[in-house]
């Protein structure tokens, strides 16, 4: 199966920023792998679609399968609307994959249910721990953000399992203040389609001070605005 989120702007982090154009951006979510999705205004006469593959818990051998797929696709279909073709061609191979590789589910299925987990940082400058976060998080296929600065933010969302092991591996880093502040349980779905670094604009002598005044925008813009609260206690 798979989920799709979708929204329509500017180009703002294109590899030619000399040329923006309105493009739509939106990401597919299959079980073990996800792709990020960039089709640009003069799709698919003039631009191909950009898309980029995320794994998650997808075998080894099977990603340059994956891979190889998406390319002939791609260069095959060149002039011509492809995300179509490739939704399919991936869902047909990961059933493949699901039927030889997983046992047989009792009769009554088994619902998946999220956690979500919020931390409280003094700061968060350090751009080896950041890195770290990112990679955990693909790795344990979370979604969800950090809000660098000072104070800083931590928020993922995922799987009980892999929340429980991206907590080990955080708290084992050196921090002068890092709290978990929020734990969210028994989620139906998850709010956030990828892990990504938050950046507002920022002030204070060192402009090591993000504006809180959006991220708490950008948390309403969720359906996430009691979160503001309870993570500043006001």
């Amino acid at each position: 199966s798979s989920g799709i989120n979708a929204e329509y702007g500017d180009c703002q982090d294109a590899a030619d920023d000399t040329n923006k154009h309105p493009l739509l951006r939106f990401h597919i979510k299959f079980s073990k792998l996800h792709l990020a999705v960039l089709l640009p205004s003069n799709y698919p006469e003039d631009s191909p679609a950009e898309i980029r593959i995320t794994w998650c818990g997808l075998p080894s051998d099977s990603e340059s399968i994956v891979t190889d797929k998406l390319k002939s696709i791609l260069s095959d279909n060149m002039g011509e609307c492809v995300v179509l073709n490739v939704m399919s061609e991936l869902s047909e191979f990961l059933s493949d994959i699901d039927e030889s590789q997983e046992p047989a589910l009792p009769t009554e299925t088994v619902k998946q249910h999220y956690s979500r987990l919020w931390y409280y940082a003094h700061h968060i400058y350090s751009r080896e721990k950041r890195s770290h976060m990112m990679k955990w998080s693909k790795e344990l296929c979370l979604s969800g953000f950090i809000l660098p600065g000072k104070p800083g933010i931590i928020c993922v969302e995922g799987s009980k399992e892999s929340c429980k092991e991206f907590n080990s591996k955080v708290r084992s880093m050196n921090w002068q203040l890092l709290k978990l502040q929020h734990e969210e349980s028994s989620l139906r779905k998850t709010k956030f389609v990828e892990f990504k670094e938050l950046i507002f604009d920022v002030h204070g002598r060192a402009n090591n001070h993000q504006d809180l005044g959006q991220f708490r925008n950008f948390l309403e813009s969720q359906r996430l605005k009691d979160t503001f609260q309870i993570l500043f206690n006001v």
